[in-house]
């Protein structure tokens, strides 16, 4: 793509403060022009030495179901002991959880995202294509759309490569997109994660 002007609305501060992760979807399906409007914009991400190694499958219909049936696996083999540790003291948690793997909220569209190895190292590749996932769940929310940026399927990455044919690149992350059919409340922000050194009493 070349020089072109950007038509959203949305201003970024809104959309960044404004997003949440939506684990409850609509069933109405989401047209493929809308997402490759999406991914117009949001392969434009950074990437290490610029190798823009991001790949992205996006997946519906039958093939939807049968990602969302590896979720499911994915979570009784590797995520449930973690949960269950992690929210002792909130059932309600442990049961939303495995329900949204079991399910995928109903998000009639799944993405995996993926990384083509690079030279450097396993940690810039990541980063990369962790860019391109904000930029695309951005866009997403400017859209009406819902998302929910999911690591957790990445443990049964060889299943999930068998199903989808997938060799030679890294899981990194798999998201479930469609019409949000829930309002998230907005998780308090936590103080004191960013640090000034080197300013002045009066810029401090």
């Amino acid at each position: 793509m070349g020089d072109f002007q950007y038509e959203g609305k949305m201003g970024l501060r809104e959309a960044i403060v404004g997003r949440r992760s939506v684990r409850r979807f609509k069933p109405d399906p989401v047209p493929k022009e809308v997402i490759e409007e999406l991914f117009e914009y949001a392969l434009w991400a950074p990437s290490g030495m610029n190798r823009q190694n991001w790949y992205f499958v996006v997946v519906t219909g039958e093939d939807r179901d049968k990602i969302v049936k590896v979720c499911e696996r994915a979570y009784h083999s590797h995520v449930k002991g973690t949960v269950e540790k992690l929210f002792a003291k909130a059932p309600q948690v442990i049961k939303a959880t495995e329900n949204f793997f079991a399910t995928l909220g109903g998000a009639p569209v799944v993405v995996l995202a993926y990384a083509d190895p690079g030279p450097y190292s396993e940690e810039t590749d990541i980063q990369s294509v962790a860019a391109a996932i904000q930029n695309l769940l951005l866009l997403a929310y400017e859209k009406g759309l819902g998302t929910c940026w999911m690591t957790g399927p990445t443990f049964d990455w060889e299943e999930f490569n068998r199903l989808l044919g997938m060799e030679g690149k890294k899981f990194i992350a798999l998201i479930p997109l469609g019409y949000p059919d829930e309002e998230p409340r907005p998780p308090k922000r936590k103080p004191g994660r960013v640090e000034y050194r080197g300013f002045s009493e009066e810029e401090a």
